[in-house]
């Protein structure tokens, strides 16, 4: 058994690493539990069904109408210790944490209307699926989290690996999904930044990736506002310009058939254009770090995955200089422990059943 580097006792219990699993810490015990119960019970049933309980105990190790309870006992308290195992409990200070790895990112989409826009074949929608999905397949490793935006920012989903529930998303992903429309990348960024931060409130770390046409309807100073905050953070946000420099008119749907019905028109009365709005995507890309891409272009893709990935990875410090050390190894060799315990005892005497029980 490999012994876990890190004393258990050093600090005190700072959180979990992964607090959605939490509710396994109860529930992998009452299933053991409860499965040892009903293992007890047919080991009595398949006892008495044999004959005289005098003979069987006198054919077997032990006496099979008894309870197993020292069995039930480890079994459940291993189950317990492998539901603390899996949820990670940070505890203490691990000085050789936080500098490993790959860097947290934040892929932002556009779901605004001009995202229907058939500049691009065979629109700016299916383009910034395609890229979107091809930066999950770079960015293996990493934690990805997920924020959509059109007249507000939407936090789609945590920082995950499991890219399977984010390429649902994005297969899925619609202008019909939001319920306000226009286009705030100022909104988006601030809600990505949340995502980076986490759920214990640390300061946001890692990257930004956002696929947009960039055609804001907002102030640019509300966008670079929040992208100096970004700066300030020391998270870099790349760019991917979905789009054309020339535009195209913005196709009106019915969300309830998904069929055009005609054309969105400014409140002049105009038919409504939407244009690649390359400028802005690149002062965001310059401002933090990041670099930016058109995604009509080979590579684009592969270019803002190898900036996300130049990050350095998330670095969890603590007041003390170190970061929270997952001690999920020394839960997860108590449990071990007891199943060798299990193994390695004598089947139990346990209590004897009054013979005229077992007879009825």
């Amino acid at each position: 058994m490999v012994l876990p580097r890190h004393a258990l006792g050093e600090g005190a219990l700072m959180g979990m690493a992964h607090p959605e699993l939490v509710h396994l810490i109860p529930l992998l015990p009452c299933i053991v539990g409860l499965a040892m119960l009903l293992y007890a019970r047919r080991r009595r049933q398949a006892a008495e069904a044999l004959g005289e309980a005098g003979l069987v105990r006198r054919l077997s190790a032990a006496d099979l109408t008894a309870a197993p309870n020292r069995r039930i006992l480890l079994v459940t308290l291993a189950a317990l210790m492998l539901g603390a195992a899996i949820v990670g409990p940070l505890w203490g200070v691990d000085t050789e944490a936080g500098a490993e790895g790959n860097a947290d990112v934040v892929l932002v989409l556009d779901a605004s209307g001009s995202m229907r826009v058939r500049d691009l074949t065979p629109d700016r929608l299916e383009v910034e699926k395609r890229t979107a999905r091809e930066l999950l397949a770079r960015l293996q490793g990493a934690r990805v989290g997920l924020a959509i935006f059109a007249g507000r920012g939407y936090a789609m989903s945590p920082l995950t690996t499991d890219f399977s529930a984010l390429q649902l998303y994005i297969d899925g992903l619609s202008p019909d999904l939001v319920t306000q429309g226009g286009s705030s990348l100022s909104d988006a960024i601030v809600q990505s930044l949340g995502l980076l931060a986490g759920a214990r409130g640390d300061a946001p770390s890692g990257a930004m990736v956002v696929l947009t046409d960039g055609d804001a309807l907002e102030e640019r100073d509300d966008v670079l506002r929040a992208v100096n905050v970004a700066r300030r953070a020391g998270v870099s946000v790349s760019t991917v310009g979905i789009g054309t420099p020339a535009g195209g008119q913005v196709p009106d749907v019915d969300p309830m058939t998904g069929k055009q019905v005609g054309w969105k028109h400014e409140p002049t009365g105009e038919v409504a254009t939407s244009r690649l709005g390359a400028p802005l995507l690149q002062e965001i890309a310059k401002r933090t770090g990041g670099v930016y891409a058109d995604a009509s272009r080979p590579g684009a893709a592969a270019a803002v995955a190898a900036a996300a990935r130049s990050v350095p990875a998330r670095s969890r410090r603590t007041a003390t200089g170190g970061a929270p050390g997952n001690r999920y190894a020394w839960f997860a060799g108590v449990a071990l422990l007891l199943l060798a315990i299990d193994a390695l005892l004598p089947e139990e005497p346990g209590r004897r059943r009054p013979r005229a029980e077992v007879a009825s």
